[in-house]
C-alpha cells in the first residue's frame, strides 16, 4: 500500500463536487413555479375575455349577463372561442418576423444587414411615434374605428415595438452595447402587454355579437318549445299565445306557445318568440321550478287546441 503524497505548501485540496440532486429539487421547483404562474395568468385572461363576450352576446337579446349566473365552465368556453384566433395570429405573426429577420441576416451579410438597419431604425421610429398618437387619440374617441375591433390595441403594440426598437438600435450605436437594460425591457412588456389586452378584449365582445347574430338568424330553426305552469306568467309579446286549461284538476293550468329556448343556465330559462326581431324582439328570463314543464317539438309545429 503506497502512502499518499502531501499537498505542497499553498495548494488546496480540490473542493468535491455536489451531487447533481441537490440543485435539482429548486430547479424543478422554480420551473413549476413559472409553469404555474403563466397558468394562473392564462386562466384569468380566459375567464376575464369570456366574460366579455357573455355581455355582448346577451345584450344583443337584451338580457343582462349576471340573471343567468353563468357557471365558470360556460364562461371559459367562451373566452377560448374569443381568445383562440388572435393568439394564433399574434404566435404567427412573431414566428414569421423571426424567420424573415433570420434568413434577411444570413442572405444579406453583417455589413448590408448593418446598413438595413440604420436605415429601418429611424423610419421605424417615425412610424411607431405616429402609431402612438393615433391609437391614443381613438382612447379618448373610439367611434372612428368602431368596426375595426381589435385594430387599435394592436396598432398600439406595434407602435410600441417599434418606438423601443428605433431607441435600442440608436442607443447601442452610441455606447456599443445590445443589452438592453431592465426598466426598458420591463416598460417595454407592460405596454405591448396593455396593448395586446386591448385588442382581443376588442375582439371577445365582436365575436360575442357576432355569435348572438349568427344565433338570432337561427332561432326559427330550434324546436318548438311549449311551456305548461301552474301559475300565469303573463308572457306577452307578438306571436306568443297563453291558453288557460278548462280542466280545474290540471297541474299546469296555462300553456304557452310561439316560444323558443334560447339556454338553459344556473336554474335560469331564456325564452325567445319564434318571430323574435332583433328591432322590437323581447327575451323572457323564467326562473326553473317545478311549477313549470316544457314540451318541445318540430320547429314549425302546432299544438293542438287545449291543454
Amino acid at each position: 500500500m503506497t502512502a499518499r503524497k502531501p499537498l505542497r505548501r499553498g495548494l488546496r485540496a480540490p473542493t468535491p463536487p455536489e451531487p447533481e440532486s441537490a440543485a435539482g429539487p429548486s430547479h424543478a421547483l422554480r420551473l413549476a413555479g413559472t409553469v404555474l404562474a403563466n397558468t394562473t395568468l392564462l386562466t384569468a385572461l380566459l375567464y376575464y375575455f369570456g366574460l366579455v363576450y357573455t355581455q355582448t352576446y346577451f345584450i344583443y337579446f337584451r338580457v343582462h349577463y349576471t340573471l343567468l349566473g353563468q357557471t365558470p365552465d360556460e364562461i371559459f368556453g367562451r373566452g377560448v372561442d374569443g381568445v383562440l384566433l388572435p393568439l394564433t395570429a399574434a404566435a404567427g405573426a412573431a414566428l414569421l418576423f423571426l424567420v424573415l429577420t433570420r434568413f434577411l441576416k444570413i442572405r444579406l451579410g453583417e455589413d448590408s444587414w448593418a446598413r438595413l438597419l440604420r436605415i429601418c431604425s429611424p423610419v421605424a421610429g417615425i412610424l411607431g411615434l405616429a402609431l402612438l398618437t393615433v391609437t391614443t387619440a381613438i382612447a379618448l374617441d373610439p367611434e372612428p374605428l368602431r368596426d375595426r375591433p381589435g385594430a387599435p390595441g394592436i396598432s398600439f403594440a406595434i407602435g410600441v415595438l417599434m418606438v423601443l426598437f428605433s431607441w435600442r438600435h440608436w442607443t447601442s450605436r452610441r455606447t456599443g452595447s445590445t443589452r438592453s437594460s431592465v426598466a426598458e425591457l420591463v416598460t417595454g412588456y407592460v405596454l405591448v402587454s396593455i396593448g395586446l389586452f386591448w385588442a382581443v378584449g376588442d375582439y371577445s365582445g365582436a365575436v360575442g355579437t357576432s355569435r348572438a347574430f349568427e344565433a338570432s338568424g337561427l332561432i326559427t330553426t330550434r324546436p318548438a318549445a311549449t311551456l305548461y305552469s301552474a301559475e300565469s306568467l303573463n308572457l306577452t309579446a307578438s306571436g306568443v299565445q297563453q291558453v288557460k286549461c278548462a280542466d280545474p284538476e290540471s297541474a299546469y293550468k296555462y300553456r304557452y306557445t310561439g316560444l323558443k329556448l334560447l339556454l338553459q343556465s344556473s336554474g335560469q330559462y331564456v325564452f325567445l318568440p319564434a318571430n323574435w326581431r332583433a328591432s322590437t324582439g323581447v327575451a323572457f328570463v323564467i326562473p326553473k321550478t317545478d311549477k313549470l314543464r316544457l314540451e318541445f317539438g318540430p320547429p314549425r309545429s302546432v299544438p293542438p287546441p287545449g291543454c
